[in-house]
């Protein structure tokens, strides 16, 4: 009798191991991968986004000239909207767990793909993005090629929390900060495309970077001020509370206020971040405590909404506020090059 309970008991776990192996190789499907696609690459945005980097790339030190060398805009374009993919995957396999309690609608928590699926497409992403720098490297120039394989790896390590992820995630300034400074990569990379690796020691080309640094910046806290969110996000609001986080939003506006008059475009910049600024301090002069519930009766805060779409909006403006000066015929004098 003991002999046929152990034997049960082990075809059982031989079940089990079994069906643990299928599940673990078992293939998600290509209609499931589409899906996945559909819900969380939002392809038009990424477009956009790149489309915004390339341009303030070519034209930041263009003098005013409007000429756009295609071959250099296309292939840029392409790279840089194939490291947002890979970011967006890279973000959704490395929060998985964090999602399984705040996000159990996306895809990998609700098992519409796998883990496993995950880390080879992230993985294979990067190699494409490796491969397609040494071509850069070979064919533009050499400062190219190697700012998109930096580029890749920084996201890389990005995916990897730089080894110590747990550090990182107690200190939410320390993270931000490092999980934004790709930006620059992601701008300087193009700028050395259309003009070359001199380029690279031009103001302009580190302003250029530090005007989208800013837009990145601000939309990344900004679009986490609900005080109604899943503690398990760990937003910079219920990490810091309003006033440390309204210390982070002034700083990153003081940078893009910076960039934005070294790029000659800060009679249109300055209102628009003085805006966001007003707007902040209103929503938090208004918004009860992070984390306060909700009393009987009493409406679901939706004042945060309007200060994202705001910033949303100057994001944009500081990918296209460059080439939109140079596309509507400013003199040569109007970038400022203190030299």
């Amino acid at each position: 009798m003991k002999a046929e309970t152990n034997h049960s008991q082990s075809s059982v776990s031989s079940a089990g191991s079994s069906r643990q192996v299928d599940v673990f190789v078992q293939f998600s499907g290509y209609k499931n991968w589409f899906k996945y696609f559909t819900e969380r690459i939002a392809l038009f945005v990424y477009l956009l986004t790149a489309a915004g980097y390339v341009l303030t790339a070519n034209y930041a030190l263009s003098n005013g000239s409007k000429d756009l060398p295609l071959r250099q805009f296309f292939w840029t374009m392409a790279t840089e909207t194939l490291f947002l993919i890979t970011l967006r995957v890279m973000d959704d396999l490395k929060d998985v767990d964090t999602d399984i309690l705040a996000h159990p609608e996306r895809p990998l928590p609700r098992g519409l793909v796998t883990a496993r699926e995950a880390s080879v497409v992230v993985h294979s992403l990067v190699a494409i993005l490796i491969i397609n720098g040494v071509v850069l490297a070979c064919v533009e120039n050499l400062a190219c090629g190697l700012l998109c394989i930096a580029t890749t790896a920084y996201y890389y390590a990005m995916f990897k929390e730089f080894g110590c992820g747990h550090w990182l995630s107690a200190r939410p300034i320390l993270y931000i900060i490092t999980h934004q400074l790709v930006i620059i990569l992601m701008v300087l990379f193009p700028i050395a495309a259309f003009w070359g690796a001199s380029s690279l020691k031009d103001i302009l080309a580190w302003h250029a970077a530090l005007l989208q640094l800013c837009g990145s910046f601000t939309f990344e806290i900004c679009r986490k001020l609900d005080p109604m969110a899943h503690i398990a996000l760990g937003t910079y609001l219920i990490a810091y509370g309003k006033v440390k986080t309204f210390l982070m939003i002034l700083m990153a506006v003081a940078v893009g206020a910076w960039a934005s008059y070294v790029m000659a475009v800060e009679v249109i910049m300055w209102p628009f971040l003085g805006f966001l600024l007003l707007s902040v301090i209103l929503l938090f002069m208004k918004q009860q405590a992070p984390g306060t519930p909700l009393k009987e009766g009493e409406p679901v805060p939706k004042g945060h909404k309007l200060v994202e779409l705001i910033c949303t909006l100057i994001t944009l403006l500081t990918m296209y506020i460059v080439p939109i000066k140079v596309w509507s015929g400013v003199p040569k004098t109007a970038m400022r090059t203190f030299k």
